[in-house]
């Protein structure tokens, strides 16, 4: 999971602001949620506010809205990237496994398309590995995808 720190402060003007910690780093996930966080107030205020603005107000808030749907749409792009390359990438690094679930039932329900996973997006291929903690085993997709395809494996 993401993580921000900030502290709110006074700036030179005695408004209060955000500062972020000096060893900050810089990730577009970070604007992701502040642009969603934007978007989502703007809409509600927009739902309960509606009936009390002006058509002007009414006009550029929902352009805003739309702006910020469109960046926010872009920006989801790239981070899905992001999180698809990481998971490819941990795919062909030799670990222990690569997926960690509590049940089998829950190996079993793997998305063949698209398995978020600690911030990776994997895909359901041979020779993913998922270990499965109530059984304390680990699992192999081996000869196909499906589930009669997994195969315990000691390691």
């Amino acid at each position: 999971m993401n993580k921000i720190e900030y502290n709110i402060s006074l700036n030179k003007s005695g408004r209060p602001s955000i500062e972020l910690p000096i060893d900050y780093e810089n990730n577009p996930e970070d604007k992701f949620l502040a642009i969603e966080i934007t978007r989502y107030i703007f809409h509600d205020l927009y739902g309960r506010m509606e009936n009390f603005m002006d058509e002007e107000t009414i006009s550029q808030l929902n352009n805003a809205i739309q702006f910020l749907q469109q960046i926010s749409d872009e920006m989801a792009l790239i981070i899905f990237d992001s999180m698809k390359v990481a998971g490819d990438a941990s795919f062909f690094v030799k670990t222990p496994y690569h997926i960690q679930v509590k049940t089998i039932d829950e190996r079993n329900a793997l998305d063949k398309e698209q398995i978020f996973y600690d911030g990776k997006i994997f895909t359901r291929q041979i020779g993913l590995k998922v270990l499965v903690t109530d059984e304390m085993k680990l699992y192999e997709l081996k000869d196909g995808i499906n589930n009669e395809n997994w195969t315990e494996i000691s390691e």
